[in-house]
């Protein structure tokens, strides 16, 4: 049993699972000798997971609905870092397309997510 709430989210276990993965090719990176990359890498390593944690603690699902869309946008602002880095060579181009299609997949589920939170937060329409 998950002793906080985003811990039984679909899309924050994919996110840690990303997050691992982006950490792994941060420590890749970083043995190339380039470790401001690296580091930039690990920074994001964490984004999306921790966006979701922070907003499962919204009073509202509207509001929990506007730290999902962030996380999707940490998800593009990751996907980015990935082609930029893979453009120069320091991941695999293996890598790359593995991480680009768990990212594609998760920014799917973000997004289908943030639509059910705000049809969730809206009042049923008069007569329904």
């Amino acid at each position: 049993m998950a002793d906080f709430r985003f811990e039984n989210l679909e899309v924050w276990k994919m996110a840690t699972e990303i997050g691992h993965r982006i950490a792994d090719l941060a420590d890749g990176i970083d043995s190339l000798g380039k470790t401001t990359f690296a580091n930039r890498l690990r920074e994001c390593s964490y984004l999306i997971s921790g966006i979701l944690a922070e907003g499962s603690s919204c009073p509202t699902k509207p509001e929990f609905a506007v730290f999902v869309g962030q996380a999707r946008g940490a998800t593009l602002e990751i996907a980015n870092l990935i082609i930029f880095f893979s453009e120069r060579e320091l991941i695999s181009e293996e890598d790359e397309t593995n991480l680009i299609n768990m990212l594609k997949r998760e920014s799917k589920m973000l997004d289908n997510f943030r639509q059910s939170l705000e049809r969730a937060g809206q009042p049923d329409p008069v007569g329904a």
